[in-house]
């Protein structure tokens, strides 16, 4: 699957193990393995929650609402999309037409890291 992350910052930190470790503690590895696990998984977000590990978390009432996927504490959002750059609509039902991810924020256990990375 692809992953891209448009926000420069954030981008910087989940490519930093090092600024992982001091941004998160105790859990930059869980960051890390989810974001490995995603673009390792297949082609498809349907490829990623069959392995069982990443967690599709409760989307909200509108017709395209951000994606949240989680992996022990951290969590990803993302605009899903499809690998010709349109957003698909309920990703939540549709995860096989969901081929890339624009990640918008990663968290764990609430700390943000878009707004740790400004």
């Amino acid at each position: 699957m692809i992953l891209t992350i448009p926000d420069a910052s954030l981008a910087e930190l989940i490519a930093s193990p090092v600024l992982l470790a001091q941004m998160w503690p105790g859990a930059s590895h869980e960051v890390m393995l989810l974001v490995h696990l995603l673009r390792m998984s297949g082609s498809s977000l349907a490829d990623a929650l069959a392995i069982g590990l990443v967690q599709l978390l409760t989307p909200a009432a509108t017709p395209l609402p951000p994606i949240g996927l989680a992996f022990e504490r951290a969590i990803l959002s993302a605009i899903a999309r499809r690998e010709d750059g349109e957003r698909v609509a309920h990703p939540h039902s549709r995860a096989a037409e969901v081929t890339w991810l624009e990640v918008t924020d990663v968290a764990v256990s609430g700390r943000s890291g878009l707004r740790m990375a400004v």
